[in-house]
């Protein structure tokens, strides 16, 4: 996964507080196993297509499951005509991936500044990745 681009808004890092006694923590998704890279289309390997960077922003649901696969909008993918086989075979790999879910933990302040825990929200969420499908077939 790609660090943001922007720095975090005011409010939007990984520990907020929505009152003066309510705390939550954003737990990013993690990976469950291995995962899946691309293969190098077979029709851009036979022409000699070379490099291609595929920036893609994938949304994982409160399941844990890629549902969605776009090209990024924050990062720059350089056109080529064989960007939607690239594309495809991101989106083919992509979601085969497992997540555990991101969530959201709901705390309380006690009057002694102890957290007493509330709550867990799982959510949906967005995020980029990058490939790089190297002219020798190879991706990472």
């Amino acid at each position: 996964m790609l660090p943001p681009i922007a720095s975090p808004q005011a409010g939007t890092d990984k520990t907020g507080e929505v009152s003066s006694n309510i705390v939550i923590n954003d737990i990013p998704p993690s990976a469950i196993g291995e995962l899946a890279r691309p293969a190098y289309p077979a029709a851009a390997l036979a022409a000699a297509a070379g490099n291609c960077v595929v920036f893609a922003t994938i949304t994982i649901d409160a399941h844990g499951r890629v549902t969605e696969v776009v090209p990024s909008w924050q990062r720059l993918n350089i056109p080529n005509r064989f960007s939607d086989e690239f594309l495809d075979a991101v989106k083919a790999a992509v979601g085969t991936w497992r997540f555990e879910p991101a969530r959201l933990v709901y705390w309380e302040k006690t009057a002694n500044d102890d957290l007493k825990y509330l709550s867990t929200e799982t959510i949906s969420v967005r995020t980029d990745v990058k490939f790089t499908f190297e002219a020798s077939g190879a991706v990472r």
